[in-house]
């Protein structure tokens, strides 16, 4: 199996598909931002950003990208920011069925309860920048598009599934 990626925002429902996705798949579930923390020795997100800085974040986030997509028969559930990175995107291409779960910014912000734990989403109003900003990198890369706000992730799911089939010939 080709490997499936899970594109976009914080609170778009990566996670939650992604560990739904796999036991159906019975794939390896892979979340990069707890690879960055393996990798980095760091206790959180937060730790990494603050003591760090996001760019050497950004770094051990690609070679969890690397490491992940060598693998194979993974669901690889991204960090929000991965499309920043053209490297990023183009390993992805190469080795994996792209799916962006977009969300509206009144949706995140309602399935947000912590934002603490989200050190891009400390202050609303760059937060809401960094959406507008992120959303059509996640559309350009994307080899499907699922708007989360108002379905399932089960129903999220048979989309997927049904769509990257047919992209596989299958």
């Amino acid at each position: 199996m080709k490997n499936i990626a899970l594109i976009g925002f914080m609170g778009a429902g990566k996670s939650t598909v992604a560990e739904l996705l796999a036991k159906r798949l019975n794939a390896t579930l892979v979340e990069t931002d707890m690879e960055v923390l393996r990798l980095s020795g760091f206790p959180s997100v937060n730790s990494v950003f603050d003591t760090e800085g996001e760019e050497y974040f950004r770094t051990l986030e690609q070679e969890a990208i690397r490491e992940s997509v060598k693998l194979g028969n993974c669901v690889i559930s991204c960090g929000g920011g991965v499309i920043n990175s053209a490297q990023n995107i183009e390993i992805l291409k190469g080795n994996a069925f792209i799916v962006f779960l977009h969300a509206s910014f009144t949706s995140i912000k309602q399935r947000l309860k912590n934002t603490d734990t989200r050190p891009l989403f400390r202050q609303e109003e760059k937060a809401t920048l960094l959406y507008a900003y992120r959303l059509p990198l996640y559309k350009q890369c994307a080899n499907l598009i699922i708007d989360t706000d108002d379905k399932k992730p089960e129903d999220i799911i048979k989309v997927i599934l049904e769509k990257y089939k047919l992209a596989n010939g299958n």
